[in-house]
């Protein structure tokens, strides 16, 4: 057969080569839309663990340095709210209002950080040298150590048990340097 009869010849393809064609090229589409869905969400599960990573770490950082230089404890309102008075003399409030935390200063109050899902702080004072240990308080003014842990989580709500809902708990134990005693 020459090559003229060859672009002559214009049979095409069967209906069965031509439903065997689809078929296959389903099967590698659905081979790519699976690895792409796999990828975002282990981009979304990456993204929302550093999120609430940054999120601890910030809010905790920031409690800390300002709770080291308290020059005294005013309040202590519950185990997620204290009030101090920083060694710059400015009131400063912690507090956690549903799933936010709350800073005050100067009466003006600032969401720090929201995907707050549990702030305990627990206040210590006397510390005993034989026991290794401190006396739990609940006055304000006998206050020298608070204990944070802040656990939080990702901001934007996500079903629990998926990889898009991430935790992270943080914790920090603070002596207060200042202290007017």
């Amino acid at each position: 057969m020459s090559m003229g009869e060859r672009f002559r010849d214009q049979r095409g393809f069967t209906l069965t080569e031509l439903m065997v064609t689809i078929a296959v090229l389903g099967l590698v589409m659905a081979g790519v839309i699976g690895i792409q869905q796999q990828g975002q969400q282990a981009y979304v599960m990456g993204s929302n663990r550093v999120e609430t990573q940054q999120n601890a770490r910030v809010a905790l950082e920031l409690m800390v340095r300002e709770l080291r230089s308290a020059q005294s404890v005013t309040a202590l309102g519950s185990a997620t709210d204290i009030t101090f008075v920083d060694g710059g003399g400015q009131t400063i409030r912690y507090q956690t209002s549903g799933s936010t935390l709350n800073r005050t200063v100067g009466g003006t109050t600032t969401a720090l950080i929201g995907g707050v899902q549990s702030l305990t702080m627990t206040y210590f004072s006397d510390y005993n040298v034989q026991t290794d240990t401190y006396t739990q308080t609940t006055n304000p003014a006998t206050v020298t150590v608070v204990s944070v842990a802040l656990t939080t989580q990702t901001e934007e709500s996500a079903a629990s048990g998926s990889m898009a809902a991430q935790y992270a708990r943080m914790e920090s134990v603070v002596g207060l340097r200042n202290l007017a005693l």
